[in-house]
């Protein structure tokens, strides 16, 4: 209880003093000492990686009992090799001869902002959006959760690109490469560690030599190597996650450029109030209502709500301040965008435009409705 009082503590302070710093106009450049550390940490690991794969072969060259062991480093080496990403496994791809549309806006969106132009695929049941590289091509991805974009008034689906958009062009240090060590290689070394359970050898001395000596024995060693990972671990992770949720302030500011800093708090809204929102678009898919007509539902709540907004900003940024949260409060980012942006669209999604797309994501469409009908 004391060490998560202290934690909660310390992840406001940081989070607030974030905030204020990109309110300030200071908060903004791409390469902080964080970046750094990032990268000079992944380097390091991967001298490690690479240190191990080479050991690894010379043993497999040495001797049939060096072969073993060289055999335990490469699969160590491959175990804890960077990740490369991948698309989510029920997103379904939307190719640009099944909605030209809908890819026209990307590509002008991402003509605006400077961002590379990416593969568009849809799931039917996430309230979200995902932006990113995968594969060793490090291919550029979009995902859209077809429940929040077909909850979203047009002109906040415009800002919801430019926000997953941003990501490729606002130096998030975590969507390279070169920084993957750092996320995912002391994780993968932390999970190995874990302790090992009593196993069912049947009776006799083999299985008490096995249950109440080897096995304690190994597990005493792998608690003495976590407790050693658990400083740099823990120290990498946070580092991690507060240049993530700069770069989420990048991107909002982003959004607001392409799509108006008004569009750009709604959509922020719309995340402060998700919850209620959710029950409300289930309600819709359930009553059959069509998809069309719910980003009404959305204006509706937000109208309605928008003299308690301040308190409900507040209360979001109470609820999602932690030490490891890969987002900043949405209550903070709808204040940042309300504070610092300009007022101006550089595109603007028209209401024919709109319905073209609605009309070429309508398959999709249906499916996600029957799925929140059945949640």
């Amino acid at each position: 209880m004391i060490f998560d009082r202290l934690a909660h503590r310390s992840a406001r302070r940081h989070t607030l003093a974030t905030f204020e710093a990109f309110r300030d106009g200071g908060g903004r450049a791409t390469t902080t000492t964080g970046s750094v550390v990032l990268v000079v940490s992944s380097l390091l690991l991967y001298a490690l990686i690479l240190a191990l794969f080479g050991a690894g072969v010379w043993l497999c060259t040495v001797s049939v009992p060096g072969a073993v062991a060289g055999l335990c480093l490469i699969a160590l080496a491959v175990l804890l090799r960077p990740r490369t990403g991948r698309v989510p496994r029920y997103a379904t791809e939307v190719t640009e001869a099944a909605a030209p549309q809908l890819h026209g806006l990307v590509r002008e969106a991402a003509a605006v902002l400077g961002a590379p132009v990416p593969r568009v695929y849809v799931e039917g049941d996430e309230f979200g959006a995902a932006a990113g590289v995968v594969g060793l091509r490090r291919r550029p991805v979009l995902v859209l959760g077809l429940p929040l974009w077909n909850a979203l008034p047009r002109q906040s689906r415009a800002a919801l690109l430019g926000h997953e958009l941003g990501h490729f062009v606002n130096g998030d240090p975590r969507r390279g490469l070169l920084v993957q060590p750092s996320l995912t290689t002391l994780a993968e070394l932390d999970a190995l560690l874990l302790p090992e359970p009593t196993r069912d050898t049947g009776g006799g001395s083999d299985a008490f030599l096995v249950n109440w000596v080897a096995v304690p024995i190994l597990n005493v060693v792998k608690a003495v190597l976590r407790a050693l990972l658990w400083g740099p671990r823990t120290a990498l992770a946070v580092l991690a996650l507060r240049e993530g949720q700069r770069a989420e302030y990048r991107a909002d500011l982003v959004a607001a450029r392409l799509a108006g800093r008004a569009a750009t708090v709604d959509l922020l809204d719309v995340i402060v109030v998700r919850d209620s929102l959710m029950m409300l678009i289930k309600r819709d898919a359930r009553a059959g209502r069509p998809v069309a007509e719910w980003p009404e539902t959305t204006r509706q709540l937000l109208a309605e709500l928008r003299p308690q907004l301040a308190a409900r900003r507040e209360a979001a940024t109470e609820r999602d301040t932690a030490l490891f949260a890969t987002h900043p409060p949405a209550g903070l980012r709808a204040r940042l965008v309300e504070a610092t942006a300009g007022g101006s669209a550089a595109l603007v999604l028209d209401a024919a435009r709109n319905e073209r797309i609605d009309a070429e994501l309508a398959k999709h469409s249906a499916g996600s409705a029957r799925t929140l009908r059945a949640l």
